[in-house]
C-alpha cells in the first residue's frame, strides 16, 4: 500500500504496531477460550437437550455465514484498526449484559442464544479484519515468521489457556467466567489503541463520486478467489473441515461431561478442550521449519489426516486418554494448517484485496460452523452423538483425497514464484493520523 507518512524508524513502528497488534490478539483468544466453553456450559444448565445445547454453537458461528463478505468488504473500506476496536468493545458490553442476567437469574435460552449470536458477530467483524491487517505491519519475508507466532498464541490462549481457565472459572459460577471474559476483551481494547497510525487500504484509491456499491466490491472479492485455483480448493477443504469441527465442537460437551459417556467434570472437560491447543501451539510453531522442509503440500495434506484423527476417535472410544491423545494430534494439524495457508495467503493476495479475501476465506471456512452444528444438533437427536463423529471423520478423509488428487507441489510454486514477482517487498507502513 502506499503512504502519505513514513516514519523516521519504520522498521521499530512496524514492530511496534506488529507487537500491539499480537498482544490484542493473544487477550481477545484468552476471552474467547473463555467464553467459548462457558456459553455451551451455561445451555447445559438450562437443558439435557444435545439440540438445544447445540443451539449455542449454531447462534455463535452464523454470524460468519451472514457476516463474512460484508466484513471482508468493509474491512477494505474503513480504518481496519478502528474497526477492530468498535466490535471489540461490542463484545464486552454483550458480556456485561450476560453477566447482569445471569447474576439476577433472569436469562432465558433464548436470551443466551442472542448474546452468543451478537458475540459472533462482533467476532466476524474483528477476526476478519485482523487478518488484513497483519501484511501492512510486516515485512514479505517475515511473514510466515509473523502467522506462526500470531496463530501460535492465538491457538494457546483459545485453545490451551482459556479453555482449562473456562472450566475452573465456571466451577466457581458462570457469571464469573463470562465476567472474566468481558475484561479480556476490555484489555485487548487497549492494546489495539497502542497501535499507532491509521490502517485504511489505499492503494487503489477511488473518487468518492466513482466509488462502487458495497455489492460490487464483494463480487469483485468473490471473482478473484474463483479464479485461483489452488485458493479455492483450499478454501473449500477448509470450509469442509470447519463444518465438521463444528458439529464436533457443537455435541462434544454431550458427550464429555457427566453423565455422558466420557463422564467428565466441567474442569476435566476443560482439560481435554486445553489438549486442542496444546497441539495447535506445537503445529503452528513448528509449520514455518515443516514448510521450507516438505513443501506446503504435504503440510496442509498431513494436517487434514491429523484433523481427521481427531474427529474419528469419539466415534469408536469413550476413552479420555486416547481422545485426549487425539486432539492433541488434531490440535497441532489445525495449528500448523493455519499457519501454513495464512502465509500464502498474505503472500500472493494484493492489499486491496486482502479484507475482501478474507471475508470471502472466513465465509467459507467459518461460515460452514452454523450447517455443521444444525447437523450435528439433528443427528445427534435422531441417531446418535457418536454418528455426528463418524460422519465428519469420513467427509474429511473424502476432502483430503480431493485435495491431494487437485493441488500439486509444482503449483504451489507457480503461484508464490508470480506473487513474489509482482509484489514490492519492502514491508508497508501504515498511514500516520
Amino acid at each position: 500500500m502506499h503512504s502519505d507518512y513514513r516514519p523516521s524508524d519504520p522498521t521499530t513502528v512496524s514492530a511496534r504496531n506488529f507487537t500491539a497488534l499480537w498482544a490484542g490478539a493473544a487477550v481477545t483468544n484468552l476471552a474467547d477460550g473463555v467464553v467459548k466453553l462457558t456459553l455451551p456450559l451455561v445451555a447445559v444448565s438450562m437443558t439435557d437437550s444435545p439440540a438445544l445445547v447445540a443451539g449455542t454453537t449454531l447462534a455463535n458461528t452464523l454470524p460468519w455465514l451472514l457476516f463474512s463478505l460484508p466484513a471482508g468488504a468493509l474491512a477494505d473500506r474503513v480504518d481496519r484498526r478502528h474497526l477492530m476496536m468498535t466490535m471489540t468493545a461490542a463484545r464486552a458490553l454483550v458480556l456485561a449484559v450476560l453477566v447482569g442476567a445471569i447474576v439476577v437469574d433472569i436469562l432465558p435460552l433464548a436470551g443466551l442464544y442472542a448474546g452468543a449470536l451478537l458475540l459472533g458477530s462482533a467476532e466476524a467483524f474483528a477476526d476478519t479484519t485482523r487478518m488484513s491487517v497483519v501484511p501492512m505491519v510486516v515485512p514479505r519475508n517475515r511473514m510466515e515468521s509473523a502467522f506462526a507466532k500470531l496463530t501460535a498464541t492465538e491457538t494457546a490462549a483459545n485453545e490451551f489457556i482459556g479453555p482449562p481457565l473456562g472450566g475452573l472459572l465456571a466451577a466457581a459460577g458462570l457469571a464469573v467466567a463470562l465476567g472474566a471474559g468481558g475484561a479480556g476483551y476490555a484489555g485487548a481494547l487497549l492494546a489495539l489503541a497502542v497501535m499507532a497510525g491509521r490502517y485504511r487500504s489505499n492503494s487503489h484509491p477511488r473518487p468518492a463520486t466513482n466509488a462502487p456499491s458495497l455489492r460490487t466490491d464483494i463480487r469483485e472479492g468473490i471473482q478473484y478467489v474463483w479464479q485461483e485455483k489452488i485458493l479455492r480448493t483450499l478454501l473449500l477443504g477448509a470450509g469442509a473441515a470447519s463444518g465438521c469441527w463444528a458439529a464436533w465442537t457443537a455435541v462434544i460437551v454431550v458427550y464429555a461431561v457427566a453423565p455422558g459417556p466420557m463422564d467428565l467434570s466441567r474442569s476435566e472437560y476443560g482439560l481435554m478442550i486445553g489438549a486442542l491447543g496444546l497441539g495447535g501451539v506445537v503445529g503452528a510453531s513448528a509449520a514455518p521449519a515443516l514448510t521450507r522442509r516438505l513443501g506446503r503440500r504435504v503440510v496442509l495434506a498431513a494436517s487434514m489426516a491429523s484433523f481427521t484423527v481427531l474427529l474419528a476417535a469419539p466415534a469408536i472410544t469413550s476413552s479420555p486418554r486416547l481422545i485426549a491423545v487425539t486432539t492433541v494430534l488434531g490440535g497441532a494439524g489445525s495449528g500448523a494448517w493455519n499457519v501454513t495457508y495464512s502465509a500464502l495467503r498474505a503472500l500472493v493476495v494484493p492489499d486491496e484485496m486482502m479484507g475482501r479475501y478474507s471475508g470471502v476465506s472466513r465465509l467459507t471456512s467459518w461460515g460452514s460452523m452454523p450447517l455443521g452444528a444444525l447437523l450435528a444438533s439433528v443427528t445427534a437427536e435422531l441417531i446418535s452423538v457418536r454418528a455426528v463423529f463418524l460422519g465428519g471423520a469420513t467427509l474429511c478423509a473424502l476432502v483430503l483425497a480431493a485435495t491431494l488428487r487437485t493441488v500439486t507441489s509444482p503449483e504451489f510454486r507457480r503461484m508464490e514464484a508470480r506473487a513474489t514477482a509482482s509484489h514490492d517487498p519492502a514491508p508497508a507502513q501504515p498511514h500516520r493520523s
